[in-house]
């Protein structure tokens, strides 16, 4: 059912809240409006799930959506986590047989599902939006080799360093980095426990590195944290023994 002209406006503004769309004229935000439709997830809800039939992308305009994959034994891998004013599943629009990953909500959501045969077919019309779907397709991609380089790293303390760092502003300024889900959602991003993150972060903490205030950490000196990070990226040197001397173990 085509929504009626107040909600297609109400619709309209909400997109326009997106990186994707921001800035477009109104008359093309009230035309995608025309074919997108609202859904509202409670915590935990599944949006879809991998290998579903791509019905089109999505907005997110209030919550947050965790995508992830499941192993055989059942064992959740996050693969990104989508805020408001986000987008997600363009590429499976762009051609995908099916949905790549499953999407859960994890505190109550609202997205705007955007019909992907309709913005295909408007996508010939206008070549802006085709524009705008392709920077939409790199960040994902960036996203995408950032969360494998993270992974590449060789603990979750060096992840975690990583993880501040990307969001330090140059220089060596006091810096504050504000987490925008819990810190179990946090772990789970950086491949690990919540425990493990609480020690890691009290550790830190006990070395001046960081203040944590509530999802607030602040960081002294963004140059000392960076300082640490590439230390912990050197790799360990086993020193020779003495002549005369063997090592045993």
């Amino acid at each position: 059912m085509k929504p009626s002209a107040i909600r297609r406006a109400a619709l309209a503004a909400a997109l326009h809240q997106a990186t994707i769309f921001n800035g477009l004229p109104e008359d093309v935000l009230l035309r995608i409006a025309s074919y997108s439709s609202v859904r509202k997830l409670k915590k935990n809800d599944i949006l879809f799930r991998e290998g579903e039939k791509v019905v089109g992308f999505f907005v997110v305009t209030k919550g947050m959506i965790e995508a992830f994959r499941a192993d055989e034994s059942g064992r959740e891998q996050l693969i990104h986590l989508i805020h408001a004013g986000e987008s997600f599943a363009e590429p499976a629009v762009a051609g995908l047989p099916g949905y790549p990953a499953h999407t859960r909500a994890l505190e109550p959501t609202e997205v705007i599902l955007i019909s992907g045969d309709e913005f295909l077919a408007h996508l010939r019309e206008r070549s802006d939006l085709a524009m705008r779907m392709l920077g939409s397709l790199s960040r994902h991609l960036h996203e995408l080799v950032s969360t494998i380089e993270s992974y590449k790293l060789r603990d979750a303390e060096t992840r975690l360093l990583h993880w501040l760092l990307q969001r330090c502003p140059a220089g060596d300024r006091p810096a504050s980095v504000q987490l925008h889900a819990s810190k179990l959602v946090l772990a789970a991003e950086l491949g690990t426990r919540q425990e493990t993150l609480s020690r890691i972060l009290a550790k830190l903490k006990k070395s001046g590195h960081l203040s944590v205030t509530g999802r607030q950490i602040g960081i002294p000196s963004p140059r000392a944290l960076r300082e640490l990070f590439e230390s912990q990226l050197a790799p360990k040197v086993s020193l020779p023994s003495p002549p005369g001397i063997s090592q045993v173990g």
